[in-house]
């Protein structure tokens, strides 16, 4: 990987202009062979050929031209930080504790002990635990050049801090594993169980703590067990009320700001969602608005992270509302940056556009788009589970091209592959063995035994639920075998 390459590439209109200003204010010389690489690159991210600059350079001195790359990147990455110091509460705490480190060490104490207090104050106000903990680690060594201080107050502090920093990140290790996996299966999960159990849990140990439960900080983790609790129920009217409910408390509470934004975000895109498979498209979409419009606050600091999920909104309410409109903006996305260099563009790209394809019956497009995906890299990446569901919507989309040949010769491919995960999973299982008979059946009405088999599948899960766990809905293209 070429770090330099990805880095220029990776920088905006403004930061890139910043970079120049900074990179000026040490060095003011013409003809600065940084500059001159700087821009090279910055014009030729597409067709960049290192080995061609650097001979044009330096000739046969090629050490000369790694340790040009190596400052230039030292430059752009120092440009990068004090741009953007600032932007984070974090980074400008750690910048307080770093001035009074430096006070320290030229003997000044009491201001040392100045700017840790006031990195303190910041810290508790934005419930940084963390930090906190680093800070009245600065505090306590510093005592024994101030005896001033009260130590026992801050050690008081640090122990007390130490609760509530076990407690968060205990509660983050569950909260992320559970993400993970969500996004990972996209909601097709077999660990619903566990992880529900384990989302009660969190929910239990911060409402049993009066103090903790009146805490931002962990009112915002309550929010994220108890709608992922939901979610993994499919409990979608109740997400929708909740988070309905949890928005406007948080609001009313100006609970919101700068460093819970990703929260907020999130929370909006939940409530979209959950309005989406309520199947309130219309308000889905006013509330995909109003997430495009918080992606632009605070200087857009988190608009790249949350494109896509706004480009989803969009996408999976105008499937079902103007699936013209749909395509349109799955081709928008298909040619954004930001998106593309997501690990999961192909399934959304590609998948989204098949089943839109499917859905109007044009299945020789559909399953061109399908076959993209399985081919895309990200594919690996998914669970296993979510694999399987694809691959059968791919053999389902081929039977329905009447390419009986390839869809037996894949489903054998499928089963040798994905042996485990079909043993696992029986409405899988189920599906593969009807779509292998269905090969070979000339008249189904006659076929009592296949026809047994596709209404009980068709029975023993809702059209509702099925939409919800397959890719292609089994139920529904079941039932236009039958009828």
């Amino acid at each position: 990987m070429n770090i330099l390459l990805k880095t220029i590439k990776s920088l905006n209109k403004e930061e890139i202009r910043y970079y120049k200003i900074f990179s000026n204010r040490t060095h003011n010389e013409l003809n600065r062979k940084d500059i001159a690489l700087f821009e090279q690159i910055k014009d030729n991210t597409e067709d960049y050929n290192e080995k061609e600059i650097a001979e044009k350079m330096y000739g046969d001195k090629k050490n000369n031209f790694y340790q040009l790359k190596n400052n230039l990147l030292q430059g752009i990455n120092k440009s990068i930080v004090a741009q953007h110091t600032d932007k984070e509460n974090d980074t400008s705490l750690y910048n307080i504790v770093l001035l009074s480190r430096i006070y320290k060490r030229k003997g000044n104490v009491d201001l040392s002990y100045h700017y840790l207090k006031k990195a303190e104050k910041i810290a508790k106000k934005i419930e940084a635990f963390e930090i906190l903990s680093m800070i009245y680690a600065e505090i306590l060594k510093l005592s024994y050049d101030l005896i001033s201080i009260d130590i026992q107050k801050y050690i008081d502090r640090k122990i007390e801090n130490k609760k509530s920093l076990d407690l968060s990140q205990e509660i983050d290790i569950t909260l992320y594993s559970v993400m993970h996996s969500i996004k990972k299966t996209q909601n097709f999960s077999n660990n619903t169980k566990k992880n529900t159990n384990a989302l009660n849990n969190i929910i239990n140990t911060i409402t049993s703590q009066k103090e903790i439960s009146k805490s931002p900080k962990f009112r915002l983790k309550l929010y994220e067990a108890i709608s992922r609790i939901l979610l993994q129920e499919n409990n979608f009217n109740a997400l929708e009320k909740y988070l309905e409910e949890t928005y406007k408390s948080f609001t009313k509470d100006k609970l919101f700001n700068k460093t819970n934004h990703e929260q907020k975000l999130m929370m909006l895109t939940y409530w979209a969602n959950s309005l989406y498979k309520n199947g309130k498209m219309k308000e889905s979409l006013q509330i995909a608005e109003r997430l495009n419009n918080a992606m632009k606050e605070f200087d857009s600091f988190l608009k790249n992270k949350f494109l896509f999920y706004y480009y989803n909104t969009l996408v999976i309410n105008y499937s079902k509302l103007d699936q013209k409109k749909a395509l349109e903006v799955l081709n928008i996305a298909k040619n954004n940056k930001i998106i593309q260099s997501l690990p999961t563009f192909g399934a959304f790209i590609y998948l989204n556009m098949g089943l839109i394809y499917y859905d109007q019956k044009k299945y020789k497009t559909s399953i061109k788009h399908f076959s993209r995906l399985i081919l895309q890299k990200d594919f690996i990446n998914l669970s296993l589970q979510f694999q399987l569901k694809i691959l059968i919507s791919e053999i389902i989309i081929r039977y329905e091209l009447n390419q009986t040949d390839l869809v037996e010769e894949k489903i054998k491919i499928i089963k040798r592959t994905y042996k485990e995960t079909i043993n696992h999973n029986k409405r899988e299982k189920d599906i593969i063995e009807i779509i292998n008979k269905l090969i070979y059946c000339d008249n189904l009405s006659l076929n009592k035994d296949l026809l047994s088999k596709i209404k009980r599948l068709i029975n023993l899960t809702s059209s509702e639920n099925a939409q919800n766990i397959d890719v292609i809905n089994y139920n529904d293209w079941l039932l236009r075998q039958i009828t």
